[in-house]
């Protein structure tokens, strides 16, 4: 396993700790569930504000030294949540996550830096695996750590500062110092750049190989985070499942998430191109959500889950891919970063439309608004990427 994504994999694994117990911690200390959905999204927030900072540092400091200094954050936020005996200590440690959880681009921008053009779709799914690895075995660490009445909420906190520890530490085997492929030399003053941070690139902004791939990214993570949020609910009302039931869902969904970037990726992608493989995988979303609204049965249900875990985890592979390609070297930092920002605000506005919608307009309404926003993703992808637009945009 590469380094960059052995210590996205480390870190990701104490998240994968902390999110399952997070709000029957905060339920403890008498959070209201409206509370508990903002504690949920503080840590997103912060990334929304932060990625695009760390990702223009990593392209004037290098990548090694920002993701050193993002993760000599995460042990302390996890040694807050530990000692955490009110609300006010558990948000500051939630958004103290966030300032190491916006650093994950920079850990893309690192793989792009460190792979060809061939080859680079194959390192955005080995980052993207590390997702599904970490929140396969972060859950079951917590579970162990958790105890017998599943209430050490302390004891699990201390497991994800060590994973935390690791994954800081895990930073001196990245090896030297990478600024991307023809960035300046000279370092500039970290002021200058936080200064401008609040605008990206012109070349970014400007560019529609860039901004294509964003613009889908979004749209397909709003209707994923809108399923993520309402499965519970949804599942409760249509199937009558528990949280065992929801939680093997995810299970599912996971496992073919990690099976399609390790197995399908690699050679799907060498043999019809990122365009075309996410074309399919966009496909397989819509089908997915499809099966929510017109055949909600629990063996059906099961295959729509493992639809859209593999073909989310693909759409993003190829296009987070398309996106560092059509992105200059030098700014590679700075792309990564807005489009984890961007991406961050889809998965915060995704629940909110996914919990209006199955409350107010009815159980079927957040998927089947996904399955159109996710067929109408895939007729920008084969229109954006046909052969002669191609030609024309290059």
């Amino acid at each position: 396993m590469p380094a960059p994504v052995l210590v996205a994999l480390t870190y990701l694994v104490g998240l994968g700790i902390v999110y399952p117990f997070l709000p029957f911690q905060a339920l403890a200390l008498g959070a209201s569930p409206l509370t508990v959905s903002l504690l949920l999204v503080t840590d997103t927030a912060v990334v929304l504000l932060l990625a695009p900072l760390w990702g223009r540092l990593s392209d004037h400091l290098g990548r090694r030294r920002v993701i050193f200094i993002a993760l000599a954050t995460a042990p302390f936020a996890n040694l807050l949540l530990a000692h955490a005996d009110g609300l006010a200590l558990l948000f500051l440690a939630r958004a103290c996550a966030g300032v190491s959880n916006a650093v994950i681009p920079v850990i893309q921008a690192l793989v792009a830096d460190r792979t060809c053009a061939r080859r680079r779709v194959c390192g955005m799914a080995n980052v993207n695996s590390a997702y599904g690895l970490a929140f396969i075995i972060g859950p079951l660490v917590g579970t162990l750590l958790l105890g017998d009445a599943g209430d050490d909420y302390r004891s699990a906190a201390f497991g994800a500062a060590g994973f935390a520890v690791l994954s800081f530490m895990l930073t001196l085997a990245l090896g030297r110092e990478d600024r991307g492929k023809g960035a300046a030399a000279a370092v500039v003053p970290v002021a200058v750049v936080a200064a401008g941070v609040a605008l990206p690139p012109r070349r970014i902004v400007l560019a529609p190989l860039c901004l294509a791939p964003i613009a889908l990214m979004a749209v397909l993570s709003f209707v994923y985070a809108s399923m993520d949020s309402t499965l519970g609910l949804w599942s409760q009302r249509v199937l009558a499942w528990d949280a065992r039931d929801v939680s093997l869902a995810f299970t599912l969904a996971g496992a073919a998430a990690v099976f399609s970037l390790w197995v399908l990726i690699p050679r799907l992608c060498s043999r019809f191109g990122e365009a075309r493989v996410t074309a399919g995988a966009s496909a397989a979303m819509g089908l997915g959500f499809t099966l929510f609204v017109l055949w909600p049965v629990d063996l059906v249900i099961a295959l729509a889950l493992m639809l859209l875990g593999a073909g989310i985890a693909m759409c993003l592979s190829c296009l987070q891919a398309l996106l560092s390609k059509a992105a200059p070297d030098s700014v590679q930092g700075s792309a990564m970063g807005l489009n984890h920002a961007v991406l961050s605000f889809a998965r915060i506005l995704g629940p909110v439309w996914g919990g209006f919608a199955l409350g107010s307009l009815g159980v079927g309404w957040p998927y089947l608004t996904g399955a159109l926003l996710t067929f109408a993703a895939l007729g920008v992808v084969i229109w954006f990427y046909r052969p002669e637009a191609r030609v024309l945009q290059s």
